[in-house]
């Protein structure tokens, strides 16, 4: 069994999760990649600094979250970091939704989050370590065509502050980047119309930060956007 820190970052892929990988490396952490493409977690795992595992995983899926439980406590008995990172977006009007795509939105975004947290909870409450969810700007605002997705958000945020009221040795931090250039929701990095986007590395700068505070200090919200993003609230 491997020893030393360990970090769990699912939807890590690509994106907003691939560079939350390569930071947590770079700060000494073996990082357990997983996700839904095993092909992308593979090339992210052959980039990072330092030693890695990669398994596929369907937040969504209750059978899928048991088995990379079971494949990550086998490999490494612990666990002091998780971040919740994999997550859907679908925008358009309120009556253009489908009842099984508002359902996939939850599933996802709320749901997933809530399982894998409860998967490893034991073992971030004995190592009092870090739960990092990665919201939105909009878990406290709407926006047109963003309705169920920002609904979503505003209910992980609840979980997120439940969490840390119901176990306060842990550190949860829900981080709450703004519009990143990504591929996210199917767009397309470094597209035209998106030169005011937040960078991901930005972003991931975040989590650094966050991970070198004395083991004292809580970050329980931090609220990240493109200088050139309207400040909205």
């Amino acid at each position: 069994m491997e020893t030393g820190k360990i970090a769990v970052v699912t939807g890590a892929s690509r994106g907003l999760g691939s560079v939350f990988a390569r930071v947590l490396a770079e700060e000494g952490y073996t990082v357990a990649l997983s996700g839904r493409n095993v092909e992308g977690l593979a090339r992210v795992a052959a980039r990072l600094p330092g030693p890695s595992f990669a398994y596929p995983l369907d937040v969504g899926d209750s059978g899928s979250v048991a088995a990379f439980r079971d494949a990550v406590l086998e490999r490494f008995g612990r666990l002091d970091v998780l971040v919740n990172n994999a997550g859907i977006g679908i925008f358009k009007r309120l009556e253009e939704f489908s009842p099984e795509e508002v359902d996939e939105i939850f599933r996802v975004n709320v749901r997933g989050a809530w399982a894998v947290t409860v998967a490893f909870l034991p073992q971030l409450k004995a190592a009092r370590g870090w739960v990092m969810m990665i919201s939105s700007d909009v878990s406290t605002r709407t926006f047109p065509t963003g309705g169920p997705y920002a609904a979503s958000k505003f209910a992980l945020r609840a979980l997120a502050r439940t969490l840390q009221q119901e176990n306060p040795e842990l550190r949860v931090l829900e981080l709450r980047p703004g519009a990143v250039d990504t591929s996210f929701a199917g767009s397309t990095p470094g597209a035209p119309g998106k030169e005011w986007f937040l960078q991901p590395d930005a972003v991931a700068e975040a989590v650094r930060f966050a991970l070198r505070l004395p083991p004292q200090a809580r970050l329980e919200e931090l609220v990240l956007r493109s200088s050139l993003q309207a400040p909205e609230y």
